[in-house]
């Protein structure tokens, strides 16, 4: 596979590499399941998720996920402890997370935990699906409160609230089925149809014994929420990545994209400043495009 031919003709695949420019990088792929990202000649990548590859290949998944493919699982994390204890390695170059933040029960412990294996100036590259055009369009963007609950309480599988909300509000809308012009959000019915309620409940219920765990959307963001929570973490002193560059969800998309890099120069205030600079830049420039948008659809 020619890799550099696919980043010719994939915005996305050219985001999830973004600004890693180390040959024979070696970095960490988060959630790949059956999905890997594509990888020039010479890096090399370890994968980490929630369980085995066994207990991946076990899970009730959609029928487009193709289990014989699921990766080999290196690193089994939760998202929330220690990372550079699993991976024995604190010097990665890189990671790359597509389409997984909303499933890590207790995001900013799993930033936290990236963090501390990624080198100096190491690169951090997300997928996020923006509710707005995803099954979560009916749910309401998740709040720093709730990500600070999943924090403090050290969270390491879904909560009830979160499976309930995911299994319970689903819509039967497809990725980017939003930006049809007949598109009627109060047409479609649920995801799990007429038993969602109560197979949300049902699966509350089983949660609670503590071997079941059910993935779930335990997060859902459009990019100005994304913004709003990091730079509300960050203010708190609980957030350490500074945004490098971020692109918001494009017409008949439905996912933004965010690159963020590793100071281990820059401490405290010094720190805090540069990241919340570098937020407000990002969200000027969200803020003038969702203008435009405006503007242009007046024309």
């Amino acid at each position: 596979m020619n890799v550099e031919i696919l980043r010719s003709t994939s915005e996305r695949l050219n985001w999830l590499l973004h600004d890693i420019v180390t040959e024979n990088s070696v970095g960490l792929e988060f959630g790949a399941l059956d999905n890997p990202t594509p990888m020039p000649r010479g890096w090399k990548v370890e994968y980490v998720d929630y369980t085995t590859k066994k207990g991946l290949q076990a899970h009730p998944h959609e029928e487009t996920v193709k289990r014989e493919e699921i990766v080999y699982v290196d690193h089994v994390w939760s998202g929330s402890g220690s990372l550079a204890r699993v991976c024995q390695k604190t010097d990665y170059d890189f990671a790359i997370a597509s389409q997984v933040i909303e499933h890590v029960p207790n995001v900013l412990g799993w930033f936290e935990g990236i963090h501390e294996v990624l080198r100096h100036c190491g690169v951090f590259n997300l997928a996020i699906p923006d509710r707005r055009f995803t099954f979560d369009i009916r749910r309401k963007s998740s709040s720093l409160g709730e990500m600070v609950e999943a924090y403090l309480a050290k969270a390491d599988k879904p909560s009830i609230r979160q499976i309930f909300d995911h299994t319970f509000d689903a819509a039967a809308v497809l990725p980017g089925e939003p930006w049809v012009e007949s598109f009627d959000v109060t047409s479609k019915p649920r995801y799990s149809g007429d038993i969602a309620l109560q197979l949300a409940y049902s699966q509350s219920i089983q949660s609670l014994d503590g071997n079941n765990y059910f993935d779930s959307h335990c997060w859902v963001f459009t990019p100005m929420s994304f913004l709003d929570t990091i730079e509300g973490a960050t203010r708190l002193g609980i957030f350490n990545f500074i945004i490098s560059d971020f692109s918001s969800t494009k017409q008949g998309s439905f996912e933004f994209y965010v690159s963020f890099r590793k100071d281990s120069e820059l401490m405290g205030e010094e720190l805090k400043n540069c990241q919340l600079a570098a937020i407000y830049h990002v969200k000027s420039r969200v803020e003038a495009e969702h203008r435009a948008a405006l503007l242009l659809s007046e024309l």
